[in-house]
């Protein structure tokens, strides 16, 4: 840690966070003057597209900004749809709008990273068309304007961030996942030395793979080699998991490991070269301990942490995988009841709004169905959203107040869009300042894009208090209302998503039990439950000491299972 990092600790600042948030907040006032310089009516669209998009490293700003592009094609072009066939009808406007972003929350619960957030952004996209446009006559400006302001932010987004982004910081997760396994192999060493796994912090050890496992999507982003890069490395954290899985059954059948220290030296050998990342020494001691590993009863499992850590090696040397070394395909867990319940509960809230704003025709329910389209999919897939919310909405209120002031006090008093505009450069380019602090981190995204939202400039501006202050009560009152739905309607935070995935793995061993499998199908099942064995373990990381029990208890009976399955193929 350097000295100006330590400094800013000192103050509870996040120097990393602060540089993120100063750069993306230049890059923000830049895409928002551009889209003034080019006649765009919602310039603050393009600042707010920035501030969405940016990311700290460059190919997950890549992706996201290709998917956030994506995205908005599609929502835009649904949202015109809309507009189109329902022909200003409120009622049948929200509702066919509802479907569509139901549609999109529930193909977002079950996807995973970005392919989830392109299927959120094609949902609150066709919101944004279909409830901010006055008339039908205006249909077609509202959706060049939004479509241009977007990929002008992404466009802004790509260059600032490119140019200013560290290329090492991509290669962070590499290094923690080396000395992860250096220390799993410490581990192993002792093991095999003792002949025995008891008093060994192995579920701990499992805990921090999973840890590591949860950042593989961010890591997999930019690229096809970066793809690559992560389903190598998830390979190589599966066949570790797999190790320790096969030591704890023995160990719970009552088996124990006969000391062996000519293992337990290689292993501590192979863990040195890892520590000091030299790749031709990695390669030979990996290499080294297939004789002592043959003899062990974990063999099968070592096998396969062998053959992941040299087509992982190979892929570092090259940049491309071994031809000698099959990857297989890898099926993660997907989440379909709590995928249903998103959808009931989005279509339950939303529909209800749209009901309330065709009897009411109180204009400022469009925003509040605008937020609720946007707090309903895009924090569906938090892992406690009616806790998530309340930071939200705190973030949004500060920013609506800060919103209404400026109206209030400084827009009336300035004579063209321009200065309106410079009015908004403080707050856009020291919205970094919150985002980077412990304490005000969480909600400080709201913050700012809650402000550009309500910040639409125009001409011969005169501040409505009656209108300005309905529409922020209305875009601050949607987070209230997800929190509730999120308590009220299918409750949804840890405990719950952790039984969803146990009746997911019940229902799954259950499956099995039932079929005759292939050596293939085998490897594709095991694959999968352990990716929602590691998802059990972080759930269990953030609970309490039963929760560990419970996913101790998975561990072993998925292994036992899977050792049953693996038995009848080999007689």
């Amino acid at each position: 840690m350097n000295a100006t990092t330590t400094k800013f600790a000192q103050f509870g600042f996040d120097y990393t966070r602060f540089r993120f948030g100063l750069r993306t907040g230049s890059a923000a006032c830049l895409a928002l003057f551009l889209a003034w310089a080019l006649g765009l009516e919602h310039p603050q669209w393009a600042a707010m597209t920035v501030w969405s998009v940016s990311q700290p490293t460059r190919g997950l700003l890549l992706e996201k900004a290709g998917f956030r592009a994506l995205g908005t094609i599609i929502g835009t072009s649904v949202g015109i749809l809309i507009v189109i066939l329902t022909q200003d009808i409120t009622l049948l406007a929200g509702l066919m709008l509802t479907l569509w972003v139901v549609a999109c929350v529930y193909t977002s619960t079950l996807l995973h990273g970005l392919l989830s957030y392109g299927a959120v952004l094609a949902g609150y996209s066709a919101s944004m068309v279909v409830l901010l446009t006055r008339t039908s006559d205006a249909l077609l400006h509202i959706g060049v304007d939004r479509f241009v302001t977007v990929m002008l932010g992404i466009l802004t987004a790509l260059v600032i961030g490119w140019l200013f982004t560290y290329k090492r910081a991509e290669q962070t997760l590499v290094n923690k996942v080396r000395r992860q396994t250096a220390a799993n192999l410490q581990l192993l060493s002792k093991a095999f030395a003792q002949g025995s796994i008891e008093k060994l912090p192995v579920h701990d050890h499992i805990t921090q793979l999973a840890h590591l496992e949860t950042q593989l999507i961010d890591h997999g982003s930019g690229s096809p080699s970066a793809h690559l890069s992560a389903k190598l490395l998830r390979r190589l954290l599966n066949a570790q998991l797999g190790i320790f899985a096969q030591l704890e059954t023995l160990h719970f059948s009552g088996a124990r490991l006969t000391p062996y220290p000519e293992l337990s030296e290689a292993l501590q050998t192979c863990a040195q070269a890892i520590i000091d990342n030299d790749p031709k020494r990695m390669r030979a001691t990996v290499i080294a301990l297939h004789p002592f590993v043959a003899k062990t009863p974990v063999a099968e499992a070592f096998f396969e942490f062998e053959h992941a850590a040299t087509e992982r090696l190979a892929f570092r040397g090259s940049g491309a995988a071994a031809q000698s070394v099959r990857t297989p395909s890898v099926l993660l867990h997907r989440d379909w009841r709590g995928a249903k319940e998103s959808a009931l509960r989005t279509f339950a809230v939303m529909a209800l709004i749209s009901i309330l704003w065709a009897i009411t025709g109180w204009a400022p329910l469009a925003f509040l169905l605008l937020g609720a389209s946007v707090m309903l999919t895009l924090f569906s897939t938090a892992e406690n959203p009616a806790k998530t919310m309340y930071f939200v909405f705190i973030g949004q209120a500060a920013g609506a107040i800060l919103a209404l002031s400026i109206q209030a006090f400084l827009w009336p008093h300035t004579n063209s869009i321009f200065t309106m505009l410079l009015c908004l450069v403080p707050i856009v380019l020291l919205a970094g300042i919150p985002m980077a602090h412990n304490r005000t981190s969480p909600g400080s995204m709201d913050f700012i894009l809650v402000f550009l939202l309500l910040m639409q400039p125009n001409l011969h501006y005169e501040f409505d208090a009656v209108q300005s202050i309905s529409i922020a009560l209305a875009v601050t009152a949607a987070p209230l209302l997800a929190m509730a739905s999120y308590k009220l309607l299918f409750p949804t935070n840890l405990r719950s998503r952790q039984r969803h995935l146990l009746q997911a793995l019940e229902r799954e061993l259950q499956d099995i039990e039932q079929r005759s499998l292939t050596k293939q199908q085998l490897e594709r099942y095991r694959a999968r439950f352990y990716h929602r064995l590691f998802k059990l373990y972080k759930i269990a990381d953030k609970l309490d000491f039963n929760a560990k029990l419970t996913a101790a208890r998975w561990l072993l009976r998925v292994q036992q299972d899977l050792n049953k399955h693996q038995s009848t193929q080999t007689a």
